[in-house]
């Protein structure tokens, strides 16, 4: 995985995963993968489906803003999952997989090498982004997804309401039809093997009220709330809800901790743009049932 990658005039990349083959298996795995989901539940989430159908189709990865000026994003309470990623000057990205729900997108933003972990984690998923430094596109278009983003097709618009830059949108449902259309995509395989609600929690587990996560720039509180027997989001010192006035509220929550190691690039501040290796083992927390 050594070396360097590098386009004529950009600086060379030096991160690890887009030096990684998109088709060779570089981690040994430490527990048997999740089984496959029963017909009629939902891949992502464990949850019955009202259209069974639904479990074929591809799971939809989009990098949407989470900056003051991009919240409150479009839908965000109904992704099936979301990862929080750490980005330039301390904050943070966040990178929302829609399965079971195909709403309005927003604000879309720019993908990362880190993109490449969670793009190859759900079986060609469709990408909607809204672009990357050359080096960066090069580099997440080696691996297999539909590209659906705003460099390839004309289906994104911007916001009247929303400021400049934070204002790129797209539906879901035209992404899906196109997708279609090239019979592109594969069906996400479960991420997770959930807990049956009749079994409790295993004995090693510690009561917790909530979590707290420092980034450098942004502050987020987990918090259980019995009320929607799920884990409350604030950041910032305000609750999250999105543009549909909904709460974050996530039935489960996993803290990792990941190796970040600089891709040679820096952003127009000078601040390097980083990749954090959601690849491998580490340490880890669980959030679940309060």
């Amino acid at each position: 995985m050594g070396g360097t990658v590098v386009l004529s005039g950009e600086p060379a990349y030096r991160g690890v995963l887009g030096q990684i083959d998109p088709d060779r298996n570089v981690v040994a795995p430490v527990a048997l993968p999740p089984a496959p989901a029963a017909p009629g539940i939902a891949p992502l989430t464990g949850l019955p489906l009202d259209d069974p159908a639904v479990a074929g189709r591809p799971a939809l990865l989009v990098k949407i803003d989470n900056t003051a000026k991009g919240r409150p994003q479009e839908a965000l309470a109904r992704a099936d999952l979301v990862y929080e990623e750490l980005i330039e000057g301390g904050f943070t990205r966040l990178a929302a997989v829609y399965h079971t729900h195909s709403p309005l997108l927003g604000p879309v933003r720019s993908g990362r090498t880190t993109d490449i972990a969670l793009l190859g984690s759900l079986n060609e998923p469709i990408f909607a982004w809204s672009g990357a430094n050359r080096v960066h596109a090069a580099l997440l278009r080696r691996q297999d997804f539909v590209d659906l983003g705003a460099a390839t097709i004309r289906n994104y618009f911007r916001a009247d309401d929303r400021p400049g830059t934070y204002d790129l949108m797209t539906e879901s449902d035209v992404l899906r039809d196109l997708a279609a259309q090239r019979d592109a995509g594969g069906a996400p395989p479960p991420h997770f093997e959930y807990r049956d609600a009749t079994i409790g929690l295993p004995a090693s587990a510690v009561a917790a009220t909530g979590a707290s996560i420092d980034f450098p720039s942004v502050s987020v509180e987990w918090t259980w709330e019995a009320a929607t027997a799920g884990w409350a989001r604030t950041q910032d010192g305000s609750r999250h809800v999105d543009a549909q006035d909904v709460p974050v509220v996530a039935r489960n929550v996993v803290i990792a901790e990941v190796g970040v190691v600089g891709t040679g690039s820096v952003d127009l501040s000078g601040s390097s743009v980083d990749e954090q290796l959601f690849l491998g083992t580490g340490r880890g927390w669980v959030l679940s049932d309060g």
